[in-house]
């Protein structure tokens, strides 16, 4: 399980719908994330829209930004 909380800007993360997408915004709270859609096979037309998404459905991080 991924620590919201933690979860830096700019990481990609997997949805637990199979959708990559990367962090825009976190506030922090442990629940949500703000995130931009890279893609989505279950729904082509959500890549390049923002929404707000429950960090503990399944999230996988692939990728953080580099430290520095």
């Amino acid at each position: 399980m991924v620590n919201a909380r933690e979860l830096p800007v700019s990481s990609v993360v997997r949805l637990g719908n199979g959708a990559t997408a990367e962090v825009i915004d976190n506030p922090r709270d442990g629940m949500w994330i703000l995130v931009r859609f890279l893609s989505s096979e279950s729904d082509p037309s959500s890549v390049g829209q923002e929404d707000m998404v429950l960090a503990p459905d399944g999230v996988e991080v692939l990728e953080t930004p580099e430290a520095g």
